[in-house]
């Protein structure tokens, strides 16, 4: 819909009447003409669209080629402002402008209560000028203000080729001589068919989005066009300030302070302001500056300190920015060792090639940063740290990159340049079981001995001259790389989430350094001995990573010769619980199998399996002694699950009431079934600190499988592990999925404690 210079005079007539107007829903616009062209939709109307388009965009706003200027002026002082025109457009004989409006907020009627459609329309006509109270008695104070506000409105143009600068002005009160003075301008200038801003608002924000995205974009403290800017957060109704304070032979002094806050028709009092202070330079040199905000006569409130570097040169005509926490772009490149080469980075989307960087200290914290290209461009400042340590992560079967040496070789304003040296290390898995073992050596030997099933699977893999062939010159580098792998403690590919107790119970008692026999011995475990499991290794399912001590940890076998070496002393599942709810009256069979755990209480009797009849409102009925029941119980112990603790939520111990309302409601249970687990599991958790919670898929479904016939159309299974903290964990969240229940549906809830 298009908006002409005639709807738009209609409009404000309008909207500067005083008397209450009848609300009515806006009737369709023909597309007109105005002087300047047809003006897009977005051109403000009303009173309540010039708001809302000056707290998005501030005092211009341009788009589709048309300037929209807006200011907020007193509606009895109207007469005294008015914007004027310099530049090529007003010399060329084209108009430049729509048009001055002002728009005063209209005053509605008062609906009639009983009038629903009345109503609606004047809450919608509210809620269009945050006037979110409803409250009919804002407009009869507004009505009867003499100080109220009005929006002076003004749209131009620029033909391609000209340009065109909008001065703002106010008439002189120093005389009467009905002059005007300027007291802003704004540049524009539309060189190639495309109208852009050429002031210093071009990147200066003066509404709330653009402070929170050039707060996002630019960082604490920027450079540009010359300028300093700091952005901040400052209350000076309570007494706070903002002070610079600087050092060094360069100067720089306050230009301007540009204030980002919202028009509100009720403003709230005592709420900071968000601004950013331009500074312009006056003098050559390095200049380091603090800024220094908050209430400096304080004795209780802080005072938040911000530091800035700045090289100042050329007469002041160029200002680099080498403030330490500014904003700027990390080029990395991944040089081979022992080539001097970049290395090649696949161009595959299926690799996972990315750079672990991880903080020092405790508690540690990582950061992932994809590598496409080499060299890489990262877009963060915080790409690099001295303080940090760093991994490289090269999926390849054949072997991987580990870091040799990490060192910044150039920093510019904009950019720093990070080489990395990277030493190839072949994995010497050539048959393909994702590990190093004397199979892999024989495998190598035979091959080169021409023997005809020796099939290498990753040929690159014990390439240790990297000649791109395998010969009899690789076998001594594999040889001593096999060596010493089986002298060094493995790592396991995965952690334990669980940190379950164990016992050896077997024959074997060694402790290896790997999960394998041929691994060196690190100790024989006493009889006795309570290990901790730490880790494991799919590919090898009879070995398992555990801890005796914070300093001692090896391989321990999980059976020997098939039969059971350890005993795990893991946590119970606690109270499953199953409803059935048929469509109608049905015959059902309920069998339980649980591959990771030991069944230990049910009810009623679980003999080979539960023979119910079930009814449409969940009632149960036991057929092997007649009595009647809500649901069917059963729980487990000697638990081995490996529970996936990866995803999920820390929640306060006070607030677990709520977050388990919330998350069992939506992922389906109805009121009766989440009151039941609530009352269950509640009083475990809310004295807690902290709860780590998660809601187990596969991981749970898998090992504890229900056979239930007839089969049903729907089932739902919700079985919660948590663990007690004492501190809060960050953790990424876990999505939840929504269940719809369909003819004959299945629910069962439950969970388990973990320590």
């Amino acid at each position: 819909m298009k908006k002409t210079l005639i709807s738009l005079m209609t409009a404000a007539l309008m909207m500067a009447s005083a008397a209450p107007v009848q609300l009515m829903a806006a009737a369709a616009e023909n597309d007109r003409e105005s002087i300047i062209g047809t003006l897009p939709d977005w051109t403000p109307t009303n009173f309540a669209e010039a708001m809302k388009l000056y707290n998005e965009h501030g005092k211009c706003y341009v788009a589709d080629n048309y300037i929209c200027m807006m200011r907020i002026v007193p509606h009895f002082m109207k007469n005294d402002y008015k914007f004027g025109i310099s530049g090529s457009m007003a010399d060329i004989n084209t108009p430049a402008s729509a048009g001055q409006q002002f728009f005063e907020l209209e005053i509605p009627q008062k609906p009639d209560p009983d009038d629903i459609d009345a109503v609606n329309a004047y809450n919608e006509y509210c809620d269009s000028i945050g006037l979110y109270s409803h409250d009919y008695s804002f407009f009869e104070h507004w009505q009867d203000c003499k100080t109220r506000d009005a929006f002076e409105v003004e749209m131009f143009r620029v033909m391609p080729g000209e340009d065109l600068t909008v001065l703002w002005q106010n008439k002189n009160k120093k005389n009467d001589d009905g002059e005007y003075v300027t007291t802003k301008k704004f540049s524009f200038e539309n060189k190639d068919g495309n109208t852009v801003e050429t002031d210093i608002y071009s990147w200066l924000p003066d509404s709330v989005p653009e402070y929170n995205d050039f707060v996002m974009k630019y960082g604490e403290v920027s450079v540009h066009d010359g300028y300093v800017a700091y952005w901040t957060n400052y209350n000076p109704s309570a007494g706070a300030s903002v002070r610079m304070e600087q050092s060094g032979e360069g100067r720089i002094e306050e230009f301007m302070e540009s204030q980002c806050a919202l028009f509100e028709l009720q403003p709230v009092d005592d709420t900071p302001i968000s601004s950013v202070f331009v500074y312009k330079p006056v003098a050559d040199g390095m200049a380091d500056v603090e800024w220094r905000r908050g209430r400096t006569f304080s004795d209780t409130e802080p005072v938040v300190s911000t530091t800035g570097k700045f090289e100042i040169k050329d007469n002041c005509s160029v200002v680099l920015n080498w403030s330490p926490y500014r904003k700027i772009n990390t080029q990395f490149s991944f040089i081979d060792a022992d080539t001097g080469e970049l290395i090649d980075i696949p161009d595959d989307d299926s690799r996972n090639i990315y750079l672990l960087a991880t903080t020092k200290g405790v508690p540690a914290t990582s950061r992932i940063f994809d590598i496409a290209t080499n060299p890489c461009i990262v877009d963060d400042e915080n790409a690099y740290s001295e303080n940090w340590s760093y991994a490289f992560e090269y999926d390849s079967p054949a072997g991987a990159y580990e870091i040799n040496d990490i060192e910044p070789t150039l920093e510019t304003p904009e950019y720093r340049e990070v080489t990395c040296k990277l030493k190839w290390r072949p994995y010497g898995d050539v048959n393909g079981d994702r590990r190093l073992a004397v199979s892999d050596l024989i495998l190598v030997q035979r091959w080169l001995t021409g023997a005809s099933d020796a099939e290498l699977k990753n040929w690159e893999a014990a390439d240790y001259c990297r000649d791109n062939c395998i010969n009899s010159l690789d076998l001594p580098a594999m040889r001593r790389a096999l060596l010493k792998s089986l002298s060094m403690p493995v790592w396991p590919e995965k952690l334990s989430t669980t940190h379950g107790e164990l016992i050896i119970t077997g024959p074997d008692r060694k402790l290896y350094a790997g999960p394998g026999t041929e691994y060196e011995v690190l100790k024989t475990v006493p009889k006795g001995t309570n290990l901790t499991e730490y880790g494991y290794d799919p590919n090898s399912p009879d070995w398992v990573y555990a801890e005796i001590t914070e300093n001692e940890r090896g391989w321990i076998r999980v059976n020997c010769d098939g039969e059971r070496n350890i005993e795990f002393k893991y946590e119970l599942i606690d109270k499953p619980v199953i409803y059935l709810y048929p469509e109608e009256e049905t015959d059902v069979h309920v069998e339980l199998e649980l591959t990771e755990s030991r069944l230990s209480t049910t009810y009623p009797r679980y003999n080979g399996g539960w023979d119910v009849t079930a009814y449409p409102d969940g009632s149960l009925l036991n057929k092997a002694d007649g009595t009647h029941h809500r649901y069917l119980f059963w729980d487990s112990v000697d638990c081995t699950t490996k529970f996936d603790l990866s995803k999920g939520f820390c929640v306060a111990g006070e607030d677990t009431e709520n977050f388990l309302k919330e998350k069992l409601t939506y992922m389906g249970l109805t009121e009766d079934e989440m009151n039941e687990f609530i009352v269950y599991w509640l009083p475990r958790m809310e004295h807690n600190a902290y709860n780590l919670i998660t809601f187990q898929g596969k991981a749970y479904t898998d090992t504890a499988k229900l056979d239930i016939t007839p089969a049903p159309d729907s089932m739902l299974r919700v079985f919660m592990a948590y663990k007690p903290l004492e501190d809060s964990v960050d953790i990424e969240p876990q999505q939840l999925e929504t269940f719809e229940r369909k003819g004959f549906t299945v629910v069962e809830w439950g969970g388990t404690e973990l320590s």
